[in-house]
């Protein structure tokens, strides 16, 4: 353990999600899959924990230049460095940025965390570089742990924590999801906000928020289950309403980007929301709000009304395939005809729709998932398109890929999937992007062009993008 004297600086780094750059300059959509600059919420759920206790240093690679060296500066005087990361090109960023750290100062304790780390956290402790794990939601685990290590102690015991002790990988129990109001506020003012926010579609400063965490569903593809054990948590409405009020005033936002997993799953606290939100009137769009489509499908006319006049301009569905047989082997618990049901409902209360499909499911029939799945957007298209409003459609299209641990992770395995053995391994994944071995290169090259040709990628008209769709359904139809 290091010494405890002058050793007061805690860095918590966010690496790279994607190997190419990040679109600094706004667009109106993503659907191309380059992500904007995101607000690193995650190290601030944590730094909110020790803020009053520690010097925290907060750095974010995609508005961060040069932060491998900002961060090889900073780790001279520091307890420790705590990085955060998903199933991506983050782990491969990491892994170099925890290299170099730790062949300057090899007895700085790493800590990781995030998705990968809490579903892969043996596995992230055989890299050399690492030497903890947090694992699931991280603000008391990430607190206790810094403070044992204030303290040259060993995180033995810790809820949440694995860890290397004597050559051995040690895993402490899990730790009880917790309520998210028995925690601080996110502190934005501990990163240059103005460098986080961006343009998107209904206002031109756009800046990041959720108002609750984990995600109650099982979906078989996802690591949301496995991180958070399925549980959710929701911020009091009257919380919500006072800290978008806040944002807003203080760094002059129009829009806030939900980054909630699942925004409508409390009825009772979405329409207090709801009602609180129109009530305070604070001139802000809440745009991207995630909710599930059997959900969503479900909702009545009333509530949909309420969503609208509250502010909820643009609504995130992961409506995920266009062939039932897709949905039920990823256990979405859901239906084909309710992506239309939630269409209709989009369309007649003025709410912008954001989805996102995959395609390339093991087990699956591709063709008959491909030609289905493309059909479906394409309904959803010409649903917007023949009233003239493509441009409240933006459509993600992606491949399926497997993370560690889930139930399709399995199936691809029994598929043709080669292990991914090692931290480095996962850390070559593409996930927008992956061709797995079962799924025909004919389709997957035409499924590319589909997503380049989409109205919100292409910038093509109506009648140009009905064309560009019959000729690839025919060449599909070919293969």
């Amino acid at each position: 353990m290091r010494e405890k004297k002058d050793k007061n600086t805690i860095i918590l780094f966010n690496p790279m999600p994607v190997k190419h750059p990040v679109a600094i300059i706004n667009k109106q959509t993503t659907s191309l899959q380059v992500p904007l600059v995101n607000v690193p919420l995650s190290l601030l759920a944590l730094a909110r924990m020790i803020r009053d206790d520690f010097d925290v240093k907060i750095i974010n690679a995609a508005v961060d230049s040069d932060y491998k060296r900002q961060i090889l500066i900073a780790c001279e005087k520091a307890l420790c460095l705590a990085v955060s990361s998903m199933t991506c090109y983050q782990i491969r960023d990491g892994i170099g940025v925890c290299a170099a750290v730790k062949e300057k100062y090899p007895a700085l304790p790493v800590i990781w965390g995030g998705y990968h780390p809490s579903t892969e956290p043996v596995q992230t402790l055989e890299n050399p570089c690492i030497d903890i794990v947090v694992r699931g939601q991280g603000e008391i685990t990430f607190k206790e742990v810094v403070h044992r290590l204030c303290d040259n102690k060993s995180p033995g015991g810790i809820p949440g924590v694995s860890y290397k002790e004597v050559g051995r990988i040690i895993n402490n129990p899990d730790r009880k999801f917790e309520d998210i109001n028995h925690f601080p506020s996110i502190p934005y003012d501990m990163i240059d906000v103005e460098r986080h926010i961006k343009d998107y579609k209904f206002g031109s400063r756009c800046l990041d928020y959720y108002a609750s965490q984990g995600c109650a569903s099982g979906c078989d593809f996802c690591s949301e289950p496995l991180f958070c054990g399925r549980r959710w948590s929701g911020i009091e409405p009257q919380r919500v309403v006072s800290e978008l009020e806040y944002l807003a005033k203080t760094y002059n936002i129009d829009t806030f980007m939900m980054r909630d997993s699942d925004f409508f799953l409390n009825s009772k606290r979405l329409k207090e929301l709801c009602e609180l939100l129109i009530e305070k009137n604070p001139g802000i769009r809440l745009t991207s709000v995630n909710g599930r489509m059997e959900k969503l499908a479900r909702m009545d006319d009333e509530m949909w009304a309420l969503a609208r006049k509250a502010g909820i301009r643009e609504i995130f569905i992961g409506f995920e395939s266009g062939l039932q047989d897709a949905l039920d082997a990823m256990n979405k618990g859901a239906k084909v005809g309710q992506i239309k049901t939630c269409i209709d409902k989009c369309i007649k209360h003025d709410i912008d729709i954001r989805s996102s499909f995959m395609v390339g499911i093991p087990g699956v029939d591709a063709k008959e998932e491909v030609q289905s799945t493309l059909k479906e957007i394409h309904k959803i298209i010409c649903a917007y398109g023949e009233k003239g409003k493509p441009e409240h459609v933006d459509i993600l299209l992606s491949f399926f890929t497997p993370y560690p641990h889930t139930k399709l992770y399995k199936m691809a395995l029994e598929n043709g999937l080669k292990p991914l053995d090692t931290l480095e391994d996962w850390g070559d994944f593409d996930q927008f992007d992956f061709k797995a071995p079962w799924f025909p290169e004919g389709y997957f090259n035409l499924v590319r062009e589909f997503r380049d040709g989409l109205p919100s990628n292409s910038g093509c008209g109506f009648d140009e993008w009905c064309k560009l769709y019959e000729d690839i359904m025919q060449r599909i139809e070919k293969i």
